[in-house]
């Protein structure tokens, strides 16, 4: 985020103190209950949104090294990523072009540049090219060159991998991201490791999961015991970048530079800037490092999170980890709450007590998610 802005977004903040405002939508926004519900709703998101838009899977440090590899299932589809000897990053479906099983089992692994298969051995290089197949002159006149993996475009960004799930598109990352895209790395998070990566499943529609990062209102209620004692109530900064969006959860020390000059201060020492990639990544910016959470849909009623803190060197000393695991655990335990909530809310939705729930003006980046997704479906 480049300085201007973080004077104004300081600037902003306090203007809200000062009249006890905050940034608002035009209008409240109702959504029906059924777009959480409605398996053919969800089979539409899978088949567009989560086909045609950039997808976060991983980190570019678990696949630093040339060998170095990781497998990623929660898209819906099987998915080896892998750094080549030639350094280039690579993504492929994690498929043997013979019978179709799985190539490789592994979570993640390094120092590996063939993949055999392990019911036939099929092997394929690092480039996903066919190499061998025992007995191959079983299979006539077979083509090894046709018969490579199946590529997906990939890309990386400020510490993080994305993949395009659809074959033969275009991944740029440039123009998908716009303008966020520079903030992350302004922020330094291109040269960030992952530490302590997490996986979770909760019983409720992905979109819950998104919306609870979307909005500050919640915040004194949900995580009274956690970070609410922390955080202003309901005061913050959002701007849509559609379909991307960004906000600002400000901190209560943010009233201190009342009167202040606000030139060369960062937003990160005064509160969280959180940003939103659609259609399924939050990154909230700490003073110190970022916290990642990406969420797949695995059911109406079931999704996957993805989650880790993104720290600007390995920890390497027992220092080191106990300060990153306090920071963590505060990002977890309020994460924690979210679920649970979100839970009880998808519970809701099978009730029948409601058709729509209903976001306020100053929940509207629920609003404009619910609009990217539309215009996403409609092609």
């Amino acid at each position: 985020m480049d300085q201007a802005t973080q004077a104004a977004w300081l600037s902003r903040t306090l203007k809200h103190i000062e009249s006890g405002s905050t940034d608002q939508g035009e209008a409240v926004t109702r959504i029906g209950v059924q777009r959480y519900t409605d398996p053919a709703f969800l089979a539409r998101e899978r088949d567009t949104v989560f086909r045609d838009h950039p997808i976060a899977v991983s980190f570019s440090s678990k696949l630093a090294r040339p060998g170095d590899f990781v497998t990623h299932d929660h898209l819906g589809l099987p998915l080896l990523l892998l750094r080549g000897r030639d350094g280039q990053l690579q993504a492929f479906l994690n498929v043997c072009r013979h019978r179709g099983a799985r190539l490789v089992a592994a979570r993640e692994g390094c120092g590996k540049h063939r993949f055999t298969c392990p019911y036939h051995a099929w092997t394929y290089d690092d480039a996903g090219r066919l190499l061998s197949l025992p007995h191959e002159a079983g299979f006539g006149d077979l083509d090894k060159g046709a018969h490579g993996l199946v590529r997906l475009p990939v890309a990386e960004a400020f510490g993080v991998v994305f993949v395009l799930p659809r074959q033969g598109g275009e991944l740029d990352l440039d123009t998908a991201l716009g303008p966020l895209k520079r903030d992350m790395e302004n922020f330094g998070l291109s040269s960030h490791v992952v530490y302590d990566e997490r996986e979770i499943g909760l019983r409720c529609n992905w979109k819950v999961v998104i919306e609870g990062g979307l909005e500050t209102y919640h915040v004194r209620h949900a995580h009274g015991r956690t970070i609410a004692p922390m955080f202003l109530d309901n005061i913050s900064i959002m701007e849509r970048f559609d379909p991307h969006a960004r906000l600002y959860f400000t901190k209560r020390e943010v009233a201190k530079l009342k009167h202040q000059t606000l030139d060369g201060l960062r937003v990160r020492d005064f509160g969280n800037p959180l940003y939103f990639f659609f259609p399924n990544m939050i990154v909230l910016v700490q003073p110190d490092h970022a916290t990642v959470m990406i969420t797949f849909p695995q059911g109406t009623d079931a999704c996957m999170i993805q989650g880790a803190a993104l720290i600007p060197e390995p920890a390497q000393t027992e220092k080191a980890r106990a300060h990153w695991d306090k920071n963590v655990k505060i990002f977890w335990d309020a994460l924690d709450e979210d679920f649970q909530m979100g839970q009880s809310i998808q519970a809701g939705f099978r009730s029948g007590a409601n058709s729509h729930i209903t976001f306020g003006r100053f929940e509207h980046p629920c609003g404009w998610f619910h609009a990217a997704l539309d215009k996403a479906m409609a092609g």
